[in-house]
Formats: C-alpha cells, sequence, structure tokens
C-alpha cells in the first residue's frame, strides 16, 4: 500500500512538471493539460515496460544483448506513440495551424528524450526502493539469525544478574509487576518484561497470549483456545491466535 501510494505521488508531481513544462513553452495551460493527459498514457506505459519487464527479464539475468535490443525496439514505439499524440495534438489543440503547436510537440526528438528521462528517474527510484526494502529485510535476516544462534539469556533476579541456558527454558509467564521464567529446573523471577524478552529470545519461541510465551519446540498440542507444554495447559488469547496458530503449522506442531 506504501509502496503504491508513492508510485501514485510520483506520477502526479510528472504530471504536474510536464504540464508546467509545455505550458510555458505554450502560453496555455489548459491545452498542455489536455495535451500532458493524452502523453502520460505514453510515459507510464514505457516506464513500467522498462522497469518491470526489460531490466528483470534480461539486464538482471545479463542477457545484455537481448536488453539493448528490446530497449531500442520500445524507444522506436514510444516515439511512434509519442507521433500519434502529437498528430492528434496538431489537429485537436493547434487547429491544423503548426505555428500554434509547442516546439517541444513539434519536436519528436525531444519528446523522446522526455519520456526516456521520465522512465529513468522511475528506474532510479524503482531500483533504490528495492534496494531500501532489501536492505531492510536483510538486517532482520541478519538480526534473527543472531538470536537464533544465542545459547544463553542475562535476567535480573533478587539483585544478580543470572544466566538463563534457552534450552533449558520450557515457557514464560507474566504477571502483574514481574515476569517468571519456568525452565527444567527452577523458575526464575525477574522484572523483565515479557515483550522485552520475546524480542530476545530465537524465533520458536511464540507469543501466544498477553501473559505466555512458550517454546514452540515443547509444544505438545493445542486447540481453540489453549496450549499444552510440557504437560502444562496455558491459554491462547485472542490477539496471538492467528499468528501462533500460523507458527505452529508452518513447524507442524501439534
Amino acid at each position: 500500500m506504501h509502496k503504491a501510494s508513492n508510485q501514485i505521488i510520483f506520477w502526479i508531481l510528472i504530471f504536474v512538471f510536464l504540464n508546467l513544462v509545455f505550458g510555458s513553452k505554450w502560453g496555455d495551460y489548459s491545452n498542455s493539460f489536455y495535451y500532458t493527459s493524452m502523453l502520460m498514457p505514453v510515459a507510464l506505459a514505457t516506464s513500467y515496460f522498462f522497469n518491470l519487464f526489460l531490466v528483470p527479464k534480461y539486464l538482471s539475468k545479463g542477457q545484455h544483448f537481448k536488453f539493448g535490443l528490446y530497449t531500442v525496439y520500445t524507444i522506436i514505439v514510444s516515439v511512434f506513440l509519442s507521433a500519434v499524440v502529437s498528430i492528434i495534438s496538431f489537429i485537436i489543440l493547434a487547429d491544423l495551424n503548426w505555428n500554434d503547436m509547442n516546439p517541444v510537440v513539434a519536436d519528436l526528438f525531444q519528446l523522446g528524450i522526455i519520456i526516456y528521462f521520465v522512465a529513468i528517474l522511475f528506474s532510479f527510484i524503482h531500483v533504490y526502493s528495492s534496494d531500501k526494502k532489501n536492505r531492510t529485510e536483510l538486517h532482520i535476516l541478519e538480526a534473527d539469525n543472531e538470536k537464533n544462534l544465542q545459547k544463553t539469556i542475562s535476567v535480573r533476579s533478587n539483585r544478580k544478574t543470572i544466566s538463563i541456558n534457552i534450552s533449558e527454558i520450557i515457557y514464560i509467564e507474566s504477571l502483574a509487576d514481574y515476569v517468571k521464567v519456568h525452565t527444567e529446573n527452577e523458575v526464575v523471577v525477574t522484572k523483565e518484561k515479557i515483550s522485552n524478552l520475546a524480542y530476545t529470545l530465537p524465533n520458536w519461541f511464540v507469543r501466544i497470549h498477553r501473559s505466555f510465551l512458550i517454546d514452540q519446540n515443547r509444544l505438545n498440542s493445542y486447540g481453540h483456545d489453549y496450549v499444552e507444554v510440557n504437560s502444562t495447559k496455558l491459554p491462547l488469547g485472542r490477539k496471538y491466535k492467528k499468528e501462533a496458530l500460523s507458527k505452529f503449522q508452518a513447524r507442524n506442531v501439534g
């Protein structure tokens, strides 16, 4: 949704920019508006075909000859379509008077440059957005991998820092103002927040309730409103149910 809204804003800005360019040359912003409206589909089609078809299908796969060849074909087609738009504007907007034509509109070479400037600008923004998204996803994967590799967590309990072996944690229970970490050998009471522990622990720890966080590898069974961990029944909260069940099913738990 965010990506779509950014593209809409981009094309609105391009429309305004072209309208101002043609309007300032023509001295008539109403005719410029109509001409830009006719030219925009050509710019849109060229940009999306170039960026969403030619680049991923040929350039990204190292097929440079085909990419160059089809880019030339695309230029020819887009210039032809621009010529069609110019002819229509010559008939309708200039009333068959060549002297009333916008010099930019009459020059197909300039029109081609304008359209490919728009296409390249769109390509730059598209590549930048994709790179930013990939970097974010990579950062998340690296953070998840780092969490999954850790062996212990440290919490404050009774004014001491205690190291807990992650593999021994069965589930974590949040009460009024403290948290109980239920392990194989003991129950550690700490002031840590369950949300902080959920963020720190590896991905196989699943939040099933606002008060419970479990190691899904220890899950015996589950129902529509409960889970059973090491023979202990725990409630399955409505808020966390969908995500929890999705993770259980992905790991074929239960």
